[in-house]
């Protein structure tokens, strides 16, 4: 059984208590990621995660690993949210952080779902992280410039209110659409079989590289970083792409994960 510290978290997470880091791809895109998940997993998976979660939704889970954030004792985890590449840098040969970055924690957490002589604990605790980073590297701030820390030192106007470049891609989009992330989730689940495929017949390094390629039109905002409907309208579509991406990615990885 998981233990009453971790379930204390769970009950944090369930609370809807506000993000101290904007770090973070925001709560609702981590939940509306695995919902999109849960809503395509198969039988064995399902069965399987049904067991280690004690019945509770992907989503409840989903932000623990920023829950996680104030307590000093996992401030080793926070350098694996992100990896650190610059515009004119490739990933073959890149230099990357030797206390572990998000392609290095997504191999290792996978590795940790599938090894069946960990405790439930560990598991439920691998998964959580596993979830959490599948949504975290489609959030194209999270492949980021070293310069800015992935848009963190970027002072916009959202709507006329200041906030960084990152929490407009955390959150202030997503936010923007006044949707619940159960009706969000629902309305980007609804993809074609083909398209499903193409997503996940893929690996870690290929989600790294589409999200630096999307940061071009992050980048592209005015001069006086005055960012609203113009900006909402034309990034949008590619943030909702990458959420249901994300999303049938990560239902494909635990399909094959758990697999019977």
């Amino acid at each position: 059984m998981i233990n009453k510290s971790l379930m204390a978290v769970m009950v944090i997470t369930l609370a809807h208590l506000p993000i101290k880091s904007a770090l973070a791809l925001g709560p609702n895109g981590h939940r509306m990621v695995a919902k999109i998940a849960e809503d395509n997993l198969e039988p064995s998976a399902k069965k399987a995660l049904m067991q280690l979660t004690d019945g509770a939704p992907l989503a409840q889970m989903a932000n623990w690993p920023d829950n996680i954030r104030s307590d000093k004792k996992w401030d080793y985890a926070k350098p694996w949210h992100y990896i650190s590449i610059d515009d004119d840098e490739v990933f073959k040969g890149l230099k990357r952080n030797e206390d572990g970055d998000i392609l290095k924690a997504l191999a290792d957490f996978e590795k940790k779902l599938r090894d069946k002589k960990i405790t439930k604990e560990e598991k439920w605790q691998a998964l959580a992280f596993y979830i959490h980073f599948v949504g975290d590297i489609h959030q194209p701030l999270h492949v980021g410039r070293r310069d800015d820390l992935g848009g963190n030192k970027i002072t916009v106007k959202w709507f006329g209110k200041p906030t960084k470049l990152h929490a407009v891609w955390d959150s202030s989009i997503i936010e923007h659409q006044k949707l619940s992330y159960t009706e969000y989730a629902n309305f980007l689940n609804n993809q074609t079989p083909d398209t499903i495929n193409l997503w996940q017949d893929t690996v870690y390094l290929d989600w790294a590289k589409e999200s630096k390629s999307n940061r071009e039109t992050v980048y592209d905002f005015p001069e006086d970083k005055e960012l609203s409907y113009q900006y909402a309208y034309k990034n949008t579509p590619i943030l909702n792409e990458q959420i249901a991406k994300a999303g049938f990615r990560l239902a494909g990885m635990l399909n094959d994960i758990f697999k019977e």
